[in-house]
């Protein structure tokens, strides 16, 4: 070895990557000490030998190898190979190859530097997952801002519901004093009119005045703050009592209400101002999905093997989609549009009957109609 040799060789063998120079064929004509040691033998049982024997340890040329690509382009070359080591861990090794040419301009020689990135590439990793991860995050928090943003809105529903709720009490009650009042003048204008047709037409505004009464009075009844007292009630009473506050309303509508009640039904311990609640809900949520009319079934009946009495509310409306069916209980869930529904109507109705140990459940189907059905122990 004379004198440039020795100081290439001293060169390069101070250089942590493997080196190595290989001619057409192949076969090493140099290496540096960390290529030999990645190899296991000595530098000088190397040259002469194939590249991708000494190396890599294979029979054949590599796959996807880049020195063959730089021999046939006379351009550098570069890849990166993920390769499993004997320890189980996957190892990465950067591959650069850029030609020496001779005085024709051809490629005579290629070099070869060959880099481990391991630690680099895990890092890239490590990197690219926290990125994600914090992508993730991102995501939740702008998931829960969203939400919490909706929440908030729906509180203000609710309470701007609570507030209308006040009002039409107030209201109620300011409007059953001239009502009373109305309605006795007509009792007596009754008593002194002789004419049949004047006779018609005052009692035709009493009986109106009787509605606006019962209507009233029902609200007052309804909006009226419950002590949570129970008492014995009949079912198909405080049914057919709350339905007048919606008769209007259904008529409006085009709605056809059928009732079915059971003359057995006996009475229950409950609150009746709280089930009267759960009742106007469902009916409303009823009317809710009939847009263009329809039909709302309500039926009453008696179950002597669970000991209890049943409630069943059903309609023709447009049904819950599948998906949503799960969260139709859960406080704020709405399919209602915005504006349209706070989300607690439903809750409460649960919350109301499970304090009653009773149960609510969930039929529909989507175009036919929903069914509720409740059921009040004994």
């Amino acid at each position: 070895m004379d004198v440039s040799e020795r100081f290439l060789q001293t060169a390069l063998d101070g250089i942590h990557d493997c080196i190595s120079i290989v001619d057409k064929n192949f076969q090493i004509i140099f290496v540096n000490e960390a290529a030999s040691r990645r190899a296991g033998k000595n530098w000088r049982s190397l040259l002469g030998n194939k590249c991708y024997a000494q190396l890599w340890g294979k029979n054949t040329p590599c796959e996807n190898c880049v020195t063959g690509k730089v021999f046939e382009t006379g351009k550098p070359q570069q890849i990166i190979k993920g390769t499993m080591g004997t320890d189980g861990r996957k190892y990465f090794m950067e591959h650069f190859v850029f030609p020496i040419t001779g005085k024709e301009g051809t490629v005579e020689y290629t070099v070869e530097i060959f880099r481990d990135i391991t630690e680099r590439k895990v890092l890239e990793e490590e990197r690219e997952q926290q990125r994600l991860e914090l992508g993730k995050r991102i995501r939740e928090l702008r998931h829960a801002y969203e939400e919490l943003k909706s929440l908030q809105n729906q509180l203000l529903q609710a309470e701007k519901m609570a507030s209308i709720g006040i009002l039409a009490s107030s209201l109620a009650h300011e409007l059953d004093t001239p009502l009373a009042t109305i309605s006795g003048y007509c009792e007596l204008l009754a008593e002194d009119i002789q004419d049949e047709n004047l006779l018609g037409r005052v009692k035709t505004i009493s009986e109106q005045v009787i509605k606006c009464q019962k209507t009233t009075r029902g609200l007052l009844d309804f909006s009226r703050k419950s002590n949570c007292e129970r008492k014995l009630c009949n079912i198909p009473n405080l049914i057919n009592s709350i339905l007048s506050l919606v008769e209007h309303r259904l008529i409006i509508h085009k709605i056809k209400l059928h009732t079915t009640f059971n003359d057995q039904t006996p009475s229950v311990l409950v609150d009746g101002n709280q089930i009267q609640q759960v009742i106007l809900n469902l009916v409303n949520n009823a009317v809710d999905a009939l847009p263009q009319g329809g039909d709302i079934f309500i039926e009453t009946r008696v179950n002597h093997e669970t000991k209890s009495v049943e409630i069943i509310f059903e309609d023709n409306g447009v049904g819950i989609p599948h998906e949503k069916r799960k969260h139709i209980f859960s406080p704020f869930f709405t399919t209602k549009e915005p504006g349209k529904g706070t989300g607690l109507g439903l809750s409460i109705c649960k919350n109301i009957i499970s304090a009653h140990s009773g149960k609510i459940t969930l039929e529909s189907r989507v175009g036919s109609g929903t069914k509720f059905e409740i059921s009040l122990p004994l």
